[in-house]
């Protein structure tokens, strides 16, 4: 038997390690502290202390930390994080990580006691939320690890498992004789204080997820979604979704921002590069700056969808390359939440630039209009700029972090300040040809400014236009 809970950050009201020192079980603990949610938590020693790492309320109950293995601190539900460092959290709790920045461990850093197969406990973050995860079947750490990759975690931990695997989530229980050192304890908000889950979501495990009658898994499967699928929850109760199709577990899903558009009209479609892969580093971003790149690519055809499938393909992945948006002369297309990092800035995967911009790319393809391109990027700098507060003077070239020649074509146009006033909302600059067209047509000498304007002429017309010009003299 297995149960899982996946529980929004923004719906936690408190999120504690509670220790009890072995000294009372499940009921007692639930009875306690009202918790809607207890798992067990880390190890501890023969003698009843805690081993690995343990901090509750700013006091360090274990020795220390072993080594650099990482574990959850926090000091609000929003900020967990699986982390090495333990000094700056109010809580931290270490055992043995199974995916760390998005990416399954190859070797899980576990001892012979805790090999095997065995019942399991672990706990980890998909999307923008806390997954409780518990086991009464028996498994091994690296099916575990497997499991909560394809859950579409972007950080995992087994917690301590065997005897100790026991739970109680929101009314359902695994139970267990064992009494454990400590707890993670997790208290809801009123259900008129939780943030409304009605809205688009995207599927994130490799296998789907099945749409079942009603909400749990006892009611009868009618029909599954496929991985990345796009679905509209209707309505939610106690971690399960109704889509036109049936219930799903929200566990599952991954919300999705949609209908979002720039001032200029262009909707921001979402192709995201599902999590676990390794050019989604799942860390957080803070958003405070955005970087514009140029894709460098110019084959006819590389625009925006081009470049959203290669984000998404081994190649990329393999060569750790991400970035935000990529934005063409008629689509705006996202790749990577905002508030998750990418690899775009060329300064390493702890660089500031890939740990807290957010990154364009404008195609450049032979095939498109590129002036527009940088029309529709500066709308959506505008944007960013009003939905994440980033000044103006945040808004860098690519070379800014690694000193790149790129975006290479507005670089060596010297068209940057002129793309500047764009973000800032000022007017696209008049160029001299545009000025040019403009006095030659108040003149009277051409009737069709725009067909100058755009600079593919036949000989025909300008054999035309230069017999009228000098005609005029």
């Amino acid at each position: 038997m297995k149960k899982v809970a996946s529980i929004p950050l923004s719906d936690i009201s408190r999120l504690e390690i509670v220790v009890t020192n072995c000294k009372i079980g499940l009921e007692q603990t639930r009875a306690k502290t009202g918790a809607d949610y207890l798992l067990n938590g880390g190890m501890w020693n023969g003698d009843g202390t805690p081993c690995r790492g343990l901090k509750v309320y700013g006091k360090l109950l274990s020795l220390s930390p072993w080594g650099d293995i990482a574990g959850y601190g926090w000091n609000t539900p929003g900020d967990i994080r699986l982390k090495a460092k333990w000094d700056d959290v109010d809580n931290y709790i270490a055992t043995s990580p199974l995916i760390l920045d998005g990416e399954p461990l190859d070797k899980i850093p576990y001892d012979s006691a805790q090999g095997g197969r065995r019942p399991r406990s672990a706990m980890g973050i998909v999307g923008n939320s806390l997954l409780l995860f518990c086991s009464s079947d028996a498994m091994t750490p690296e099916e575990v690890r497997d499991e909560l990759a394809d859950r579409g975690c972007s950080s995992a931990m087994m917690l301590d498992s065997g005897g100790s695997t026991q739970c109680y989530f929101n009314g359902e229980t695994i139970k267990a004789d064992r009494l454990v050192h400590n707890w993670i304890a997790v208290w809801t908000k009123p259900n008129e204080e939780k943030e409304n889950p009605v809205g688009t979501y995207r599927v994130t495990p490799s296998i789907g997820v099945n749409v079942r009658s009603g909400p749990g898994t006892n009611y009868e499967k009618v029909t599954a979604y496929a991985q990345n699928t796009l679905v509209t929850v209707l309505y939610a109760q106690d971690g399960w979704g109704r889509t036109d199709k049936g219930w799903v577990s929200m566990a599952y899903l991954e919300a999705v921002q949609s209908d979002r558009k720039t001032d200029n009209g262009i909707v921001i479609q979402d192709d995201f590069i599902p999590v676990g892969r390794k050019n989604r580093p799942g860390k957080s971003n803070p958003d405070e700056y955005i970087t514009i790149h140029e894709t460098g690519n110019i084959s006819k055809g590389a625009d925006a969808a081009a470049h959203a499938s290669y984000v998404k393909s081994d190649s990329a992945a393999n060569d750790y390359v991400s970035w935000h948006y990529t934005v063409d002369d008629h689509a705006i297309v996202q790749h990577i939440p905002d508030s998750e990092t990418a690899y775009h800035a060329g300064d390493g995967k702890d660089g500031p630039g890939n740990n807290t911009s957010i990154g364009i790319e404008i195609c450049v393809n032979l095939d498109g209009d590129f002036e527009k391109a940088k029309e529709n990027a500066a709308s959506l700098v505008r944007l960013l700029m009003s939905e994440h507060g980033i000044d103006i003077d945040h808004v860098v070239q690519h070379n800014h972090w690694n000193g790149k020649d790129c975006p290479y074509t507005i670089r060596h146009t010297g068209t940057w300040d002129a793309f500047l006033a764009l973000c800032a909302g000022g007017e696209k600059p008049v160029s001299e040809l545009e000025a040019a067209v403009d006095k030659l047509f108040d003149a009277g000498l051409i009737n069709s400014p725009d067909y100058w304007k755009a600079g593919d002429y036949s000989v025909e017309n300008v054999h035309h236009l230069l017999i009228k010009w000098a005609g005029s003299i």
